[in-house]
C-alpha cells in the first residue's frame, strides 16, 4: 500500500510536466495542479493561531475603506474607524467571500446565516457545508436577516443600499468591508475581520498560511521565457480586467490576463474579431456555460493560437470567481491547466 501511494504521487508529479494530448476539441484534459488540492482546501477552510487572551471590548478598529465606481471606472479610499461595542457572537455574512474567510477563522457556531449564493456550488467553496448547517436566507430578504438577531452583518461593495439602509434603521450593526479584488487585498480584509470578531491570532495565521502556501505554488511552476497569456472569456463575450480577481490569480501563477494587458479595468464585452487580434495562448471559459461549441466551431476563431493547440479550457464556475482566500486554489487549479503544455514563444 506504502509503494502504490508512493508512485502514485510520483506519476502525478510527473503529468504535470508532461505534455497533455490533445483531441483537437479543447477543454478535455483535466488539470494536474501543482500542490495537492484536496489537503490546500482543508488547510484554507480551518485555521487556528496561537492562543491569545480575551481581547478589550469595546474596541476602535481604524481601517482604510475602498470602493470602486463602476460608472467612472475609477477607485476612492478613506481612513475610517468602525465601534465595537462587544465582541459579536451572532454573525452573518452577506457575501460568499465574507463567509468563506469567517469560515476559515472563525469558531462556526457564531455564524448563524449564509447568504443564497455561499451556498452555490458553482460560486462557493463552502457550499456543500453551507447547506448543511444553514439557514440560507436570499441577499434581499432583509426582514429573514433581522429575525435572525444578529450583533453584526458583514456587507460588501454589492451588497444594494437598501439592504444597507434596513439594517440601519433596524439597529443592527453592519460593517461594509468594500472592495478587495486582489490577493493582498483580501489578506488585509482577513486581517481586519479578524480585529472586529475577536480573532485576530487565527487572522494572522490564516495570512502566514497564504504566504506559504503561494511560495510552494510559485516554486512549482515552470520557469519560462515570457509568461503565458490567459483570456477569461465568460458568456456574451464579456472578459475581465485590470480590476478583476482574476489578474490577480494570474498574477500568482506568473501568467498575464490578457484583458488587463489591453487596457480594460473592471469588464469589458468583445467580439471574436477581438479575440483573434489578441491571440491568447490560453482561453477559458465556465464549465457550464455553452460557450465551447460557440468558441470551436466558430470560422474566425479557428485561426487563434488557442484553438488551433487545443489549449481552449472549460474550468468550473468557483475557480473564475474565486473572491476570498480561496483564490489560492485558483491559482493552484490555473496552474494545472496551462502549464500541462508547452506554449512556445
Amino acid at each position: 500500500m506504502r509503494f502504490f501511494r508512493i508512485l502514485t504521487g510520483f506519476l502525478v508529479a510527473c503529468s504535470f510536466f508532461l505534455p497533455s494530448v490533445s483531441s483537437g476539441e479543447g477543454a478535455v484534459q483535466r488539470a494536474v495542479p501543482p500542490l495537492d488540492m484536496g489537503r490546500l482546501k482543508k488547510e484554507l477552510s480551518y485555521v487556528r493561531g496561537a492562543a491569545q487572551a480575551e481581547g478589550r471590548w469595546p474596541r476602535e478598529v481604524r481601517y482604510t475603506f475602498r470602493e470602486y465606481d463602476f460608472k467612472t471606472d475609477t477607485f476612492r479610499q478613506e481612513e475610517k474607524t468602525f465601534a465595537v461595542k462587544r465582541k459579536p457572537l451572532r454573525i452573518i455574512p452577506h457575501s460568499v467571500g465574507v463567509a468563506e474567510i469567517l469560515w476559515a477563522i472563525c469558531p462556526r457556531e457564531r455564524l448563524v446565516a449564509f447568504n443564497e449564493v455561499s451556498a452555490d456550488t458553482d460560486s462557493s467553496f463552502i457550499a456543500d457545508q453551507v447547506r448543511a448547517r444553514g439557514p440560507i436566507f436570499q441577499s434581499r430578504q432583509t426582514e429573514l436577516i433581522i429575525g435572525y438577531r444578529p450583533d453584526l452583518v458583514f456587507t460588501v461593495f454589492y451588497s444594494s443600499a437598501d439592504f444597507k439602509e434596513k439594517l440601519r434603521q433596524a439597529r443592527i450593526p453592519s460593517f461594509d468591508l468594500g472592495y478587495f479584488g486582489t490577493i493582498e487585498s483580501v489578506k488585509e480584509q482577513i486581517l481586519l475581520v479578524g480585529d472586529i470578531i475577536g480573532e485576530e491570532s487565527n487572522a494572522r495565521a490564516l495570512v502566514k498560511l497564504i504566504d506559504r502556501r503561494l511560495r510552494d505554488l510559485r516554486a512549482k511552476i515552470p520557469r519560462r521565457e515570457r509568461p503565458v497569456r490567459v483570456l477569461y472569456y465568460d458568456e456574451g463575450g464579456y472578459v475581465p480586467g485590470a480590476a478583476s480577481n482574476f489578474t490577480s490569480v494570474c498574477g500568482m501563477i506568473g501568467a498575464v490576463n490578457v484583458g488587463a494587458e489591453q487596457w480594460i479595468r473592471s469588464w469589458s464585452q468583445i467580439d471574436y474579431e477581438t479575440v483573434l487580434k489578441w491571440n491568447p495562448d490560453v482561453i477559458l471559459f465556465p464549465e457550464r456555460s455553452k460557450l465551447r461549441e460557440l468558441l470551436l466551431s466558430n470560422r474566425v476563431l479557428s485561426h487563434a493560437r488557442a484553438v488551433q493547440r487545443g489549449t481552449v479550457y472549460s474550468v468550473p464556475g468557483v475557480y473564475l470567481r474565486a473572491a476570498s482566500h480561496y483564490m489560492l486554489l485558483s491559482a493552484d487549479y490555473l496552474a494545472g491547466l496551462i502549464y500541462r503544455q508547452p506554449h512556445t514563444p
